[in-house]
């Protein structure tokens, strides 16, 4: 991954992945969950839940040490936190 803005990309698309979570749990209820046989061996809500745990993880933790605004920028919060101060400086 390129790493630029991976935080709050990471936290948008988790919450749409959360909306689906909830839309298809809202649409078919939890289909026996866990224990269950279901038709298609497949829960419809499984795969959008594990890209939420998995975009939950590079939101807090960022795109690495390898990424382009970590050599570039000095970090991500640190190019946030110069964003920042930026904007507060000009008011």
């Amino acid at each position: 991954a390129v790493g630029i803005f991976s935080r709050p990309v990471a936290a948008s698309m988790m919450a749409t992945m959360l909306v689906a979570v909830v839309f298809h749990l809202l649409n078919t209820g939890p289909e026996g969950f866990p224990l269950a046989v279901v038709t298609a061996h497949s829960y419809n809500f499984e795969l959008a839940a594990m890209y939420v745990g998995v975009l939950g993880y590079f939101s807090a933790a960022g795109a690495g040490a390898y990424s382009v605004d970590e050599k570039v920028f000095g970090g991500e919060l640190n190019l946030y936190g110069s964003l920042l101060e930026n904007v507060q400086k000009k008011d």
